[in-house]
């Protein structure tokens, strides 16, 4: 009995998410109330409370439940062993692009941010930072293998270097969604020149005090 229960629980919760997905992509998110999710989805507004506790929970369950598929087959869409970090990095961001507009429109993806904020401790925002912590292991992870086929220094840290690029396209897919105007592939180019100028700075030598 408890296993049905969960079961039901579960399908309550998809519905919730699919019909909230399907409104805002509608209507937009200020149009779209917790009353409208609960009707499309068969439940009662208490129900969608109980489970998200505001249209911003909502938002960012589907938001989640979004980049868990993208983590079932992001490191498969990305270049093989032979791409350098610079190529790595860009199509890593083409990816995440891509999907997010799949998912939503970019003025839905601004309330999204907001969201994050909005939710700051509760369970749900925390669980959308794990998810942006597996999304940067995909790049750590090809750290990791680029450094045991001899192609990066073993000096480097691997997580250091692959949350940092996480965060530098993650700053990008920011402004990409900042304005509609903002197309994606000036966003990858953008990030590109930010990664050669990155890569290609050499830092002075300290002077010997003596």
């Amino acid at each position: 009995m408890s296993n049905l229960r969960a079961q039901q629980k579960q399908d309550r919760r998809n519905r919730i998410v699919t019909s909230a997905k399907e409104l805002f992509r509608e209507k937009g998110y200020d149009k779209t109330t917790i009353e409208a999710i609960a009707v499309a989805a068969g439940v009662s507004g208490v129900t969608v409370h109980n489970y998200y506790g505001t249209k911003a929970g909502v938002l960012l369950a589907l938001v989640i439940e979004s980049d868990k598929q993208l983590l079932e087959r992001l490191d498969s869409t990305l270049p093989g062993p032979e791409a350098d970090l610079v190529e790595l990095t860009v199509a890593f961001a083409h990816e995440i692009m891509v999907h997010a507009m799949q998912t939503l429109e970019k003025d839905i993806w601004r309330q999204v941010i907001a969201a994050v904020t909005i939710e700051a401790g509760t369970q749900l925002s925390k669980a959308y930072f794990k998810l942006d912590e597996q999304l940067a292991s995909v790049l750590v992870r090809r750290i990791e293998a680029m450094q045991r086929d001899g192609r990066l220094s073993a000096d480097l840290n691997p997580l250091h270097l692959g949350r940092a690029l996480f965060q530098l396209q993650n700053a990008r897919f920011i402004q990409f969604i900042s304005t509609d105007a903002a197309r994606r592939d000036e966003i990858e180019t953008w990030l590109r020149n930010d990664l050669v100028a990155l890569f290609s700075v050499t830092l002075p030598v300290p002077a010997d005090p003596s």
